[in-house]
This record gives structure tokens, sequence and C-alpha cells, in this order.
């Protein structure tokens, strides 16, 4: 009786714990995604531009799978993409940054990429009024 009370007890364990492995397994499986990253420009006049960039996460973070980390790298990635071609666009402008306006913000793959979408517009020279 004692064998028979102990063994079922083994095996009750025994299925718990290969059915909480296998919980366990299911809920980490994750598909990876890939996306080409970079920057595309859109003219929308003289001085004013629309970018799209995607960004991707830092290494360490995703070999971690910290999300808020993700999200962090990758959006600064894609700024940081904007910003250097906004210099080459717009060279001669000392104070271009300050006229990047975000207008949307996208995460894909759990934050390991980013996408944000960014107007730029230098606004018109104020003028100067004729002094006599």
């Amino acid at each position: 009786m004692k064998k028979s009370l102990s063994s079922k007890i083994l095996q009750l364990s025994a299925i718990c714990g290969f059915l909480f492995f296998v919980s366990n397994c299911l809920d980490s499986h994750r598909d990876r995604i890939h996306m080409d990253t970079g920057v595309s420009v859109k003219t929308l006049g003289p001085h004013k531009y629309q970018f799209v960039a995607i960004g991707r996460a830092s290494v360490p973070s995703v070999e971690e799978q910290d999300l808020f980390k993700m999200k962090k790298t990758s959006c600064e990635a894609a700024k940081l993409q904007v910003t250097q071609r906004l210099d080459e666009l717009e060279a001669d402008q000392k104070h271009r940054q300050f006229f990047l306006e975000q207008k949307e913000q996208k995460y894909f793959g759990d934050g390991e990429y980013c996408e944000l979408t960014y107007i730029y517009e230098l606004p018109p020279a104020k003028k100067q009024k004729d002094q006599p």
C-alpha cells in the first residue's frame, strides 16, 4: 500500500513538473523579426522634410530581453540617424535640431526596432522693420 501511494505521488510530481516545464517553454518562445534599419527622407518643400527612421536596439538589451532598454536604445538609434541626415541636408543652419518635431513612434519586435517619424521645417525669416 505504501509503495503504491508513494509511486502515485512520484508520478503526479513528475507530471506536474513536466507540465510546468512545457508551459514555461511555450511562453518564452518568441519569433524574431528582422527589419532593415535606416532613414528615408521626403522633401516637402524648401527647408522642409519628413524623416522616417528605423533603429535597432543595442545588442546587450536584446540579449537580456530587457524591454525598457530595447525600446530606449532602438529609438535613440533612430533619432541619431535622423539628426545625422538632417546635418547633411541643412549644414548651414545652426539650430536645426530645434526645428525637428516628432510626429509618430512605433515599436516592432517587443521594442527591438523603433520607427520614428519627424517633420523638419525651417521657419521663415523674420522681416525687420526699416528704421528712418
